[in-house]
């Protein structure tokens, strides 16, 4: 196994592995080189759903599905399309391009839950020739980039993650079932949080954070779009451009990511699977000033 890593803070690619053939310890390397880098890619897999769950579950086990109005027939993997499965492509404003335009902004999956996922693993299946591509944001390197005042002012800060307020935003939402919504009520989670595994301290926001607990809530959404936006920038972001078969992993806890705009007449086939939080680490300690952050 040989491992790249990229030129920006975060992501690496590997080299050189089968991801259906793991002894004990390269699966530990590979979650080591995860928690070093927060995200691997891996070319050129061509894994199925069987292969894909089994490499997911190394870093834990699974979510199932947000909604079952969105067609699968695997539970635990989420098929991120443009693509019907007859074959017809969504058309632009169409419920289910609405419900996947939201893939496009920066945001870190299952934010919106009390347990926020703690990984996510996406397989390339079709890609069109231009476009498509998934950046990738340190949130690491965004706190320690802050100054130490603004640290200070941002460290017992609490956030409200809310689905159907960011989903809401862009549409799609009767997909989903009055039953599933209501399974979705609005979370709170400190907006800077240290990483139960690694103690690096970083940001947690996104497109699901709502609003700050406490504040204007007009004031506080400038805010938290203006944080996220200064985060999500050189040299801190890391943009795969995929291959038909290419495996990457992340981790949601200290990374944001958001899919690019292709043309919209060419299928973009993509299958997700995510790794859910663990209960012990849902009371995040809500970071000192500076602690982690080397």
């Amino acid at each position: 196994m040989k491992i790249r890593p990229t030129e920006v803070t975060l992501g690496a690619t590997v080299y050189d592995i089968d991801l259906r053939r793991l002894d004990d310890r390269t699966a530990t390397e590979i979650v080591d080189a995860w928690h070093e880098y927060a995200v691997l890619v891996f070319p050129k897999q061509h894994l199925d759903d069987k292969a894909q769950i089994a490499f997911s579950r190394l870093f834990g086990n699974l979510e199932r599905l947000l909604t079952a109005s969105i067609e699968a027939e695997n539970p635990e993997v989420f098929r991120v399309a443009n693509v019907r499965p007859d074959g017809t492509i969504d058309k632009p404003g169409e419920s289910y391009e609405l419900f996947h335009r939201g893939n496009q902004y920066w945001h870190t999956d299952s934010s919106y839950k009390l347990i926020p996922s703690k990984a996510s693993v996406l397989r390339a299946h079709t890609v069109p020739p231009n476009g498509g591509e998934t950046q990738f944001a340190d949130m690491r390197a965004a706190y320690d980039a802050l100054d130490h005042d603004r640290k200070a002012r941002l460290k017992n800060k609490i956030v409200v993650h809310d689905y159907i307020y960011s989903q809401g935003l862009i549409g799609g939402l009767e997909l989903m079932t009055e039953k599933e919504t209501a399974a979705l009520p609005p979370v709170e989670h400190p907006l800077i949080q240290t990483h139960p595994d690694t103690g690096r301290t970083c940001l947690f926001a996104g497109r699901h954070a709502s609003h700050i607990v406490g504040e204007d809530l007009t004031k506080s959404r400038t805010e938290l779009a203006a944080l996220t936006e200064a985060a999500c920038q050189p040299p801190r972001v890391y943009t795969h451009k995929w291959r038909d078969g290419d495996i990457a992993v992340w981790d949601n806890r200290c990374v944001l990511h958001r899919g690019q705009p292709w043309p919209q007449d060419q299928p973009r086939i993509m299958f997700r699977t995510t790794v859910a939080g663990q209960a012990e680490h849902n009371e995040w300690m809500i970071a000192g000033d500076g602690a982690g952050s080397s």
